[in-house]
This record gives structure tokens, sequence and C-alpha cells, in this order.
């Protein structure tokens, strides 16, 4: 059992996040998994500390990562919103706006 192996994955994890690639954090939390599934029921006490780092380490990534996607939301929104007010100008055949500007 190798500690030190997940608090380099919560490493891993959050410049995953913060570069934005999805599919090494889709990997990286797999590999992270399969690592808590295959500890023994009964840890070592020095094993507490590295164990609670990593899930401080994992919270700031997810924080991170909400406000990521809350970002994204935000940018679609404006999109849709834009796409919509450029659909309504073309609608309207009515309008004296020069289509050569």
């Amino acid at each position: 059992m190798n500690l030190e192996r997940l608090a380099e994955l919560s490493r891993q994890e959050e410049a995953a996040v913060e570069g934005r690639r999805w599919e090494d954090l889709l990997a990286i939390q797999k590999e992270q998994l399969l690592f808590l599934e295959s500890l023994p029921n009964s840890l070592p006490r020095e094993a507490l500390e590295v164990l609670q780092h990593a899930l401080v380490r994992c919270s700031t990534t997810q924080q991170s990562l909400f406000a990521g996607l809350a970002e994204t939301k935000g940018v679609m929104e404006r999109l849709r919103s834009g796409s919509r007010a450029i659909v309504a100008y073309g609608s309207n055949r009515g309008s004296k706006v020069d289509a050569r500007a």
C-alpha cells in the first residue's frame, strides 16, 4: 500500500481540472477509485494524515470544477441568447438595416 500514490493522484486530478483535460480527469478518478477499493479495512495511523490531505485537495478540486462548469454554463447561455437575437434580426424582412453592413 503506497499512500503517496493517492497524494500524487490528487495532484494530477487538480492539474487536469485546471487544464480542462477532461479525459485525463476521468482516467485519474478511475485510478483513484481502484486505489481506494484496494485499501485494507484497517489502516496504519500515519495513513490518516495522507488521506485527510487528499480529501482536502479533492474538495478544492471539486470546487474548481463546479466553478468551471458554472462559467461554461454562463457562456453557453450568452451564446444561446445572442443567437436568438441574430435570428430575430434576420427574420425581420421589413428591416431597414443594410445587409452589406
